[in-house]
């Protein structure tokens, strides 16, 4: 059984943040971190991007665990075998992101108007054959936008009908193979390119939804870069593959076998064991990681 929150994933982030801040926390918006502070192999806090130094005994990140580890503590307080091991994680895998305003239900066509029915429009995912996907791959990774992209369609006032005024609708699309290592001057006409293919393909199978398309918006990896510090736009900070699985994934102290060497810095991101996708895993273990060695 699939549980989806009333108002959305946002209404939960929001809960969690209220109850930081009514236990005395403080939550600073747009606000920089440019260095993870360590002396005699212990953190001491964090500098920000104006230079202004915070103190802490503890320092929790939920960056991926290269861009927390070589970039923002630094590489010369790393052992090299640990440098070694973070620098290899592929963040090539990357979707673009598309948020759409509909006046009303895309209307699906025969042999998939099965997806009509009540609540089936929820999420739908839309694949083709593992060859077919290998191909697609091979020409995001030569540059190009795939001509025929996967992709996976979320309507969540399917479930949640306040989430819209009456008779509208929201959706979003995770699209699959942005071209990431086309010349970066390239990436804003990539962009609109591949949205344009998303939309032609949704309707294709849902000849309405280019009329009741009010408007949308795209973000591409580079904005999930500029936005979350997300390695080449890779919001999941390293997908599934074998090589990022079980004890090749950290936890928060780091990789089981080769443990973080820095007292009071834990890792509490996608990148970690539990994730990626929205899990809580990797946030809950740092948590309980924390408090544990604090004896609590």
């Amino acid at each position: 059984m699939t549980t989806k929150l009333k108002g959305g994933i946002g209404v939960l982030a929001e809960h969690l943040r209220d109850l930081f801040l009514d236990a005395a926390g403080e939550v600073r918006y747009r606000t920089k971190v440019e260095q993870i502070l360590v002396e005699d192999a212990h953190v001491t806090g964090v500098r920000l991007k104006d230079g202004e130094v915070i103190t802490a005994p503890i320092v929790v990140s939920n960056l991926a665990p290269e861009t927390t580890l070589l970039d923002l503590v630094g590489a010369e307080k790393l052992p090299s075998s640990l440098v070694t091991r973070l620098g290899g994680r592929d963040h090539r895998a990357s979707f673009m992101q598309i948020h759409f305003a509909l006046d009303g239900l895309p209307e699906y066509a025969a042999p998939y108007d099965f997806l009509n029915e009540p609540g089936m429009q929820m999420s739908v995912g839309m694949f083709g054959s593992p060859e077919e996907q290998q191909r697609q791959w091979e020409k995001a990774r030569g540059g190009e936008v795939p001509d025929n992209p996967a992709l996976s369609i979320q309507m969540p006032t399917v479930g949640d009908p306040e989430m819209a005024p009456p008779g509208k609708h929201a959706a979003s699309v995770y699209a699959y193979g942005f071209p990431i290592e086309a010349p970066r001057d390239q990436h804003g006409h990539l962009k609109s390119v591949m949205a344009e293919r998303v939309v032609d393909k949704i309707t294709r199978y849902a000849p309405n939804f280019k009329d009741i398309l009010i408007r949308d918006i795209t973000f591409a990896p580079y904005h999930m870069n500029t936005m979350f510090g997300a390695p080449n736009g890779d919001f999941c900070h390293g997908l599934l593959q074998p090589e990022l699985m079980g004890p090749n994934r950290p936890g928060p102290k780091g990789f089981l076998d080769e443990p973080i060497p820095i007292e009071g810095l834990y890792l509490g991101g996608a990148g970690c064991h539990g994730g990626p996708g929205i899990t809580f895993i990797p946030g809950y273990n740092a948590g309980y990681q924390v408090l544990a060695d604090a004896g609590r």
